[in-house]
């Protein structure tokens, strides 16, 4: 950890100084309560992460596949429905970007934009401090998930679209959404399981129990060896891509090496604990009183919280809690609202080394794909 933190300050500032940078605008949003300025600032955070995104260049993971694919696009309809290893929506944006431009930067920019701006949207809409949630998202989803993941950044976007239009009752709404998700990355058909979450908040002893048995699965990964015996033999029977890629991830974990499952889960376990500790203390300042929409993103968030540790023993079976915890983005923002300006000032200490190990942390995996940061114009 020691040698990454140097790495950082040698090779990463860039990653530390946008970190600092929406962190400031955190104390800014919280010593004004005019709207319209939260949201201006909110917009130029859009712009960085939209320049930052759409301008890199070898950069995040998975870059060669994905440029691969976009260099390789051919215009005949044989070729874009047999595309095996991306969802046929993506395919089909890169499709519509290279019909125009070979340019790779371009189409980066492109999907950058679809997805942040969406997500911008949301969360001027439904988060009553948005800096604060551009921040958690930025430490927390977007250099871990974003970066690299062009398809999925849509998909996770989407879903938290589909989550805000479940709760207004909206089923056709919700199935759009959830439906255009699936096109850009199949794993999304997760998120069908928040149909089942009860409106009503889940208590303090629910949560308490539930968490704990997603460490009783999640420890000796039992989740995550069933899901592999399931696939192989599922893969067998009927022959699929969801069914194949769930039996090779299930045997192919994507943790990297130097990274013990069951420790990071813990560590990981303990980071959302403390956001759970505010949750409460904010429920309990409130005297149990929130708005229904808050209390559902709650429930949802701790749905992600318990497939998280459930599945430990895979990365890709984690990710999927993504998007679950992806709601984190707004739920702190309302959060954040309901609780007093003591408890504020209290955490806001923890909010600023939260960001700081949670960048470290997205950067641990893979630092060599994302340090020194390369741009397009690096290239000249």
């Amino acid at each position: 950890m020691f040698k990454l933190i140097s790495e950082l300050l040698l090779n990463g500032k860039l990653y530390l100084f946008i970190n600092l940078f929406f962190f400031s605008n955190v104390i800014v949003e919280n010593s004004i309560w005019r709207r319209d300025f939260k949201n201006i600032l909110a917009i130029i955070s859009f712009f960085i992460l939209f320049l930052f995104n759409g301008l890199r260049w070898e950069t995040g993971t998975d870059w060669d596949s994905y440029k691969d694919l976009f260099d390789s696009i051919e215009f005949d309809w044989s070729f874009l429905l047999s595309v095996y290893s991306f969802d046929i929506g993506y395919v089909f944006l890169n499709a519509f970007v290279r019909f125009f431009s070979n340019n790779y930067t371009l189409f980066l920019l492109i999907d950058s934009f679809i997805a942040l701006y969406l997500l911008l949207r949301l969360l001027i809409k439904y988060s009553h401090n948005p800096n604060l949630s551009i921040f958690v998202f930025y430490n927390a989803f977007f250099v871990a998930q974003f970066m690299g993941s062009n398809r999925r950044m849509i998909a996770l976007v989407l879903c938290l679209f589909a989550f805000t239009s479940l709760k207004k009752d909206s089923i056709k709404r919700f199935g759009f959404y959830t439906g255009i998700a699936f096109l850009f990355h199949r794993s999304s058909l997760i998120t069908l399981f928040v149909k089942f979450l009860p409106t009503r908040r889940f208590s303090l002893l629910a949560v308490v129990i539930l968490l704990f048995f997603g460490l009783v699965l999640g420890v000796p990964q039992l989740p995550a060896y069933l899901f592999g015996v399931m696939g192989k033999f599922l893969v067998e029977i009927f022959y699929n891509p969801i069914f194949e890629k769930l039996a090779f991830y299930s045997e192919n974990s994507a943790t990297p090496e130097n990274f013990d499952p069951v420790m990071m889960t813990f560590f990981s376990f303990f980071k959302r604990s403390i956001f759970l500790v505010f949750y409460f203390l904010v429920i309990k300042y409130r005297k149990g009183k929130l708005d229904s929409k808050t209390d559902f993103f709650f429930n949802i968030y701790i749905l992600g919280f318990f497939i998280y540790t459930a599945l430990n023993g895979s990365t890709i079976f984690q990710i999927l809690s993504a998007y679950f915890t992806f709601v984190e983005v707004v739920l702190i923002g309302r959060m954040w609202f309901y609780a007093s300006k003591k408890l504020r000032i209290f955490f806001l200490p923890y909010l600023f080394v939260y960001g700081i190990i949670q960048l470290l942390t997205a950067l641990r995996a893979y630092p060599e794909l994302y340090m020194p940061y390369r741009s397009i114009f690096s290239i000249f």
